[in-house]
């Protein structure tokens, strides 16, 4: 994964943004149409890549030795027919340059060739999964809790649990944990998150697994940014294998943050026509507001099984998304368990909804590992800067 800022010209401005939020991988973090105010903005944000128009360049050439210096990659968008631009892109030294004149076709593949450069081994990097629904009561801290250790009991690398749930989480109560800092402590009075801050936040709560807990004080989520949510997930991914995000219902700037960022949004249903519908709901959001693609989004099933008149062909059709995951219910454990302040995982390892969660958990990593060594193949065909533009002229 890799975050994307992009200096552009106006009339271009919506349909690339939009296009760069359709990337797998790829999220953005910002866009403007001058300059000047487009480097002070990645001289917070630190992006992983920084598209710049040679339109936008050409406006205030006298900021070149300022671009010159970035250290991120920059992909230079002009016309490749265009040899003066072509002298630019080489002056602020381009990583890579995207043609304008084919830039829907070759966006997304240009833009993760430069990411290469930044990012690690992509079997180390972290991913992120937000547990959703858009309605509360459906299972979603129990599921968030127990697929993080899941994830590490599977994989053996540490995994973390970030509780979004600003107001009400309850994470540290599912682990019996009383946490003495929160994520409030980690973001009060400043806007920069000071990484030893979170490291010192993140408390153990078994094995590989670390919890950064939600506020203890419903006032205090009013200070929580979704600059913040980025900054932490950011140094929660470099450190952690999965970091596995619990939200709370609705659409707020801190939830559609870590939406941005994650791998994949696991989105419960329960096998009611309320939760159903606004499940369906959740979706047009997804597709039709954010542009997410139909891959990011994973539908898991609840309490699949329950005799509710409601069948799982029924929730499908209704759904027009397949049912990636079904989790079966399980009588009276996993109130025990969250009782004890345990996992259910822990207090009761072969319930039918334990196994469901590990089986669920191993087809995650099953992915990833798939995914993981196709990118390594991409990676292996890159073409360089210079080769790509020569190639062009020689058609």
């Amino acid at each position: 994964m890799f975050t994307v800022y992009v200096a552009i010209r106006a009339q271009l401005q919506p349909q690339l943004v939009t296009a760069v939020k359709q990337i797998p991988h790829a999220v953005f973090i910002g866009s403007s149409v001058h300059l000047r105010q487009a480097l002070e903005e990645c001289a917070v944000e630190h992006p992983d890549v920084l598209l710049v128009d040679d339109h936008l360049l050409v406006e205030d050439i006298q900021l070149v030795d300022q671009i010159t210096s970035i250290s991120y990659p920059i992909v230079f968008f002009a016309s490749s027919l265009d040899t003066e631009a072509i002298s630019r892109a080489l002056i602020i030294h381009a990583q890579d340059f995207l043609d304008m004149d084919n830039w829907t076709v070759e966006l997304s593949a240009t833009l993760s060739r430069a990411a290469v450069s930044i990012q690690r081994d992509p079997t180390k990097e972290g991913r992120v999964f937000v547990v959703f629904s858009s309605k509360g009561g459906v299972g979603k801290t129990t599921l968030s809790v127990n697929l993080a250790i899941a994830l590490a009991k599977k994989y053996r690398q540490p995994v973390a649990i970030l509780d979004l749930d600003v107001q009400f989480g309850d994470a540290a109560f599912l682990v019996g944990d009383t946490p003495e800092m929160t994520l409030y402590d980690v973001i009060k009075e400043t806007t920069t998150v000071n990484e030893a801050t979170i490291s010192h936040a993140l408390k153990e709560v078994t094995e590989q697994v670390y919890l950064l807990a939600a506020p203890n004080n419903p006032e205090e989520a009013e200070d929580i940014t979704a600059d913040h949510v980025v900054q932490i997930l950011r140094w929660l991914r470099k450190r952690h294998a999965f970091v596995v995000v619990d939200t709370t219902p609705g659409y707020t700037d801190i939830n559609l943050a870590a939406f941005d960022f994650s791998d994949a949004i696991l989105t419960i249903c329960t096998p009611d026509v309320m939760t159903l519908r606004t499940v369906v709901q959740a979706l047009q959001v997804f597709y039709n507001g954010f542009h997410y693609t139909k891959e990011k989004i994973r539908i898991v099933l609840n309490r699949s099984g329950s005799k509710t008149g409601v069948e799982t062909s029924d929730i499908t059709r209704v759904l027009q998304t397949p049912i990636s995951f079904q989790l079966p219910s399980d009588g009276s454990y996993p109130v025990e368990a969250a009782n004890e302040g345990k996992p259910l995982l822990l207090k009761f390892p072969e319930s039918v909804l334990s196994r469901s969660i590990q089986y669920m958990a191993n087809e995650l990593i099953q992915e990833i590992e798939g995914q993981n060594q196709t990118e390594k193949n991409k990676g292996q065909s890159k073409h360089p800067f210079i080769s790509k533009i020569i190639s062009k002229f020689h058609k």
